[in-house]
């Protein structure tokens, strides 16, 4: 201000009007916004408290019952601690084993299935529902001859198992033995004609052999089977079949 007031040009009024004019508007200098300060509390994010199985005491089937309502909310991990809970207390629950594998199963985690399934067996070794659970987890997991030799287990204690050499089918299938597999599936439609993947599967194994009449044939009669079979379960729930 003091260059300003000695400039010869000026007067000492008009330098007293830029010094009054600098002070009420200022140099110009744009000021900074002020930044919000977020409480440190304010950005933490509530944690859900993890769930916990309830004190059952001694009571497996308590712990049973606990899994099997958990696991219809979706919640496999709390489940699968409940069934393994159960098994701890009673080790000859076998419902609980069943549950478990197929928990495992439907997540894609099929040594956990096995491991289930292969309990069941061990304690139930007359019952073949065990073998061909454990033979279906075999091949889905890609172990074909373990899954065929449990599926033929099953066979042995009930030879009217449809779904057994239906599913010996599906393992020779994906073994590359065509024509083993359609004489497996055309078993299983003959034992259960109202059985409809027998046909569908049929019509596969013709498709891939180049045998299109005989696929079209099994894939209308799948198609038939699987309508009837919609409308029985339509008329048991009381409604229409879709």
């Amino acid at each position: 201000m003091k260059n300003i007031c000695k400039l010869r040009s000026y007067n000492s009024l008009f330098c007293l009007i830029i010094f009054a004019s600098l002070i009420i508007y200022g140099c110009g200098k744009e000021e900074l916004p002020e930044v919000a300060v977020v409480p440190e509390e304010a950005t933490k994010v509530e944690e859900k408290p993890i769930e916990k199985l309830p004190a059952l005491g001694n009571d497996a089937e308590g712990y049973f019952n606990f899994g099997v309502e958990t696991i219809k909310f979706g919640k496999f991990d709390l489940a699968i601690q409940a069934w393994e809970k159960a098994i701890q207390i009673d080790p000859t629950m076998v419902k609980a084993y069943n549950y478990m594998g197929r928990a495992y199963y439907t997540q894609g985690m099929m040594d956990g299935a096995i491991s289930a399934y292969k309990k069941t067996v061990e304690l139930e070794p007359a019952n073949p529902e065990t073998y061909i659970n454990l033979g279906i987890a075999y091949r889905y997991n890609e172990e074909f001859d373990a899954a065929i030799n449990e599926l033929n287990k099953a066979i042995e204690l009930n030879p009217l198992s449809a779904l057994a050499y239906d599913e010996i089918g599906m393992a020779l299938l994906k073994m590359q033995k065509n024509d083993e597999a359609i004489a497996a599936y055309k078993n299983a439609a003959a034992i259960d004609p109202e059985f409809p993947q027998p046909h569908n599967h049929l019509g596969v194994v013709y498709l891939m052999k180049g045998m299109s009449k005989e696929a079209s044939a099994e894939f209308e009669l799948y198609e038939k089977l699987m309508a009837n079979k919609r409308a029985k379960q339509a008329k048991i729930m009381g409604g229409t079949p879709h």
